[in-house]
């Protein structure tokens, strides 16, 4: 499953940056790198669960996971508008990918 949402975060996020490359490059730039953000998160969130089997401590990860992902926000938003709503969407490709997988794997 996990290696289901990666494939389809990457798939996102090559097609919004190809999408806007030759009308918003920097939204672009933002969407490539919220789509990392996303694949850093999607790690994090996996090895969070792995851990959480053996032991019930997991609110380091989830603090770490949306740090980052304000931490990316905050550098996009000083870049320009656009790179900030690029991030923005690359962020939500995570939240995208585990509907598109859910739904696609159902039974």
């Amino acid at each position: 499953m996990i290696k289901k949402m990666i494939t389809m975060i990457v798939i996102l996020t090559a097609a919004e940056g190809l999408a806007a490359v030759f009308f918003y490059p920097r939204f672009t730039i933002g969407a490539f790198i919220g789509g990392g953000g996303a694949l850093v998160n999607t790690f994090s969130l996996w090895y969070d669960i792995k851990r959480s089997l053996k032991k019930r401590r997991w609110i380091r990860g989830y603090t770490g996971r949306y740090a980052f992902s304000g931490a990316l926000m905050l550098a996009g938003g000083l870049i320009s508008v656009a790179t900030l709503l690029g991030v923005f969407v690359g962020l939500m490709n995570m939240k995208l990918s585990a509907y598109i997988v859910g739904w696609r794997e159902r039974a």
